[in-house]
């Protein structure tokens, strides 16, 4: 491999999004937010980054999806309003697609495309937010920190997004009003408008549509489908076709009087490439971090280059096992040592062997899957992809499971790797209530039709009915045995869905490895129903927290995997599941300075960093 400027290797690294030290596992919302933004998809594989990545133009209008994406976004920021707090980024956009301000095909589309993502973790507007930054990622621009935990309104908010025909003085107090001063009002209107165009179904005055085609004409901001600067570029060079600048209707021409509202002063740095990224990054970072009063968004959901994920103890063809699959990350342009062993190690809940006092057990993965590259935008635009491991053993109910952890042995001679979640192990706190999801099903009923003119949809409406199983070990005596069943992701978002529902343990269902069967039927709207799964005793209560019902009696059956045993060991903490900020920037740093210092293969060590 060509070695890098050791200049231009320094600034990549500076462009990576670094591990941070706050994770530790369980944590349902993290790991959520984490896998819809690394991963692109939700658990049952349902991709929401497929959608838009690479750069997709929209089958029929061809239309950016991408610059589709942003501006939804922008437009549900636009309405926040700092003299009071109200408004930002809060999912209402999608009560307001009645108002000229939001009129578009586009808009009806994306809130089309993200409508099946939100859940119980993940709000409407962080499925927005998430996508916004897939967006930029996907055609070139920078990688946009996300922070998660945005909260959704349940109504239209106030007016005031800018619209075209609105003088300079009225659009400079609308992004006031947003929290931005002239010069980041030119800057977010040109970061908006590096991809996309005005289309004449939505603008005839400004861009006319042909006679001869059922599909809109699209006029481009700029040159290229592409986030770069060619918007700005061509506008100072007297080249440019954005009909917002150079359009017949002069009373239209928004970006024109936005841009030249300091004498181009803006506009003018904004014309070297690496400052439109890194001012883009930065503006379009407060704008998707921009909401209302009293909200509070999570840190930076960084990328875990170890994660545990779709752990679950539960029931399979009447066996009682655990479930669990381990990700790693590979660099791009690596292969993965064919002769690695990755194992995952457990301590027994109850016996003589009770947290591993006398023996540990162990299993090798029954399955690897290799995550293509293009899985999301981000993972990809920062050098990795996946290797999932995915772990399915038998468990003894006389024994059963407190805590595992995984091995790695590259099997060169080096001292396995252990990721153990920072010394605790990854705890089961409890084996009391267990959904099943093999034993759980849902039917699919029509329901009623809907019609709903300003967002040009029409179609049928659905329910879904559960019929739920969830297993109670023998002596927990629950008085109660109930789930909470959580759906936002409701057609058209009227309402969210949040019932407890009582479970009864049904007589039908013989008992199986001291565990009795208690059923329930829940009726939903959505498309994304999770549970919290609880047994009430005297003494407490035990739960299941998020169980999705994506996967349930059509989820795979894999064969559970071998389990050895060994007479346990002291077990070396690695810290190998997550590196601080600090540790590995002044790792690399040093890596890469030593490296250009000595003459080394610069390039071959940011291979091995990223």
């Amino acid at each position: 491999m060509a070695r890098l400027p050791l200049v231009l290797t320094l600034y990549l690294l500076s462009l990576v999004t670094p591990f941070s030290s706050a994770y530790t596992w369980p944590s349902p919302q993290y790991d959520t937010l984490e896998g819809l933004l690394y991963e692109g998809r939700r658990s049952d594989g349902s991709s929401l980054a497929s959608l838009v990545h690479p750069c997709r133009k929209r089958t029929g209008t061809l239309a950016s999806v991408a610059a589709e994406w942003l501006r939804f976004s922008f437009h549900d920021m636009a309405t926040h309003n700092v003299d009071n707090g109200s408004g930002g980024m809060d999912g209402s956009l999608v009560y307001e697609l009645d108002r000229a301000e939001n009129f578009g095909l586009g808009f009806n589309q994306t809130l089309s495309d993200f409508e099946a993502f939100p859940n119980k973790m993940v709000s409407r507007a962080d499925v927005m937010s998430i996508g916004a930054i897939m967006a930029v990622s996907t055609c070139g621009g920078p990688i946009i920190p996300f922070r998660g935990g945005r909260v959704d309104a349940w109504s239209a908010g106030a007016t005031g997004t800018p619209e075209p025909q609105q003088d300079l003085p009225t659009l400079t107090e609308s992004f006031r009003k947003q929290g931005f001063n002239q010069a980041e009002m030119i800057k977010l209107v040109a970061c908006g408008h590096t991809m996309g165009g005005v289309r004449s179904a939505d603008f005839p005055q400004l861009v006319a549509p042909d006679p001869n085609s059922v599909n809109p004409v699209i006029k481009d901001f700029d040159t290229t489908m592409n986030f770069d600067n060619a918007v700005v570029t061509e506008y100072l060079a007297g080249t440019t076709q954005n009909v917002l600048v150079v359009g017949s209707n002069q009373t239209m021409d928004s970006d024109l009087r936005v841009f030249q509202s300091d004498n181009n002063s803006t506009m003018k740095t904004l014309a070297n490439a690496s400052t439109f990224q890194s001012e883009c990054q930065a503006i379009l970072t407060r704008m998707l971090n921009t909401v209302p009063t009293g909200v509070t968004l999570t840190d930076e959901i960084t990328l875990l280059p170890a994660k545990v994920s779709a752990a679950q103890l539960t029931f399979e063809k009447n066996q009682l096992v655990f479930k669990s699959t381990f990700r790693l990350t590979q660099a791009i342009n690596t292969t993965a040592n064919a002769n690695r062993n990755v194992t995952m190690l457990w301590c027994d809940k109850y016996g003589s062997n009770a947290n591993c006092t006398g023996k540990t057990n162990a299993a090798l993965s029954v399955s690897t899957v290799a995550d293509d590259p293009n899985v999301s935008p981000i993972t990809l635009n920062l050098g990795y992809s996946f290797l999932n491991y995915n772990f399915v053993v038998p468990i003894s109910s006389n024994a059963s499971i407190t805590k595992f952890w995984f091995s790695v042995d590259e099997k060169n001679g080096s001292k396995p790797t252990v990721y153990d979640n920072g010394g605790s192990g990854y705890v089961i706190d409890q084996d009391q209530v267990l959904f099943v999801p093999m034993l759980s099903h849902v039917d699919v009923v029509p329901n009623t039709t809907y019609t709903q003119t300003y967002t040009n949809r029409q179609g049928q409406a659905f329910t879904r009915v559960y019929n739920l199983v969830a297993a109670v070990r023998d002596g927990t005596n629950p008085s109660r045995v109930y789930v909470d069943a959580t759906d936002v992701a409701v057609t058209d978002f009227p309402y969210a869905i949040n019932n407890p529902v009582d479970l009864t343990l049904n007589s039908t269902m013989p008992a199986v490895s001291g565990y009795s069967f208690y059923t329930a039927q829940v009726q939903d709207s959505g498309v994304q129903l999770s549970i919290d799964v609880h047994a009430v005793t005297a003494a407490q209560t035990y739960t299941q927290t998020f169980m999705q019902t994506l996967l349930l009696d059509n989820t795979p059956y894999v064969q559970p995997g071998a389990v050895t045993t060994a007479t346990t060991a002291a077990t070396t903490k690695s810290g190998a599941g997550r590196l601080s900020r600090v540790e590995v920037w002044h790792a690399l740093l040093a890596a890469v300075v030593g490296a250009a210092c000595l003459g080394g293969g610069v390039g071959t060590l940011l291979d091995w960093a990223l």
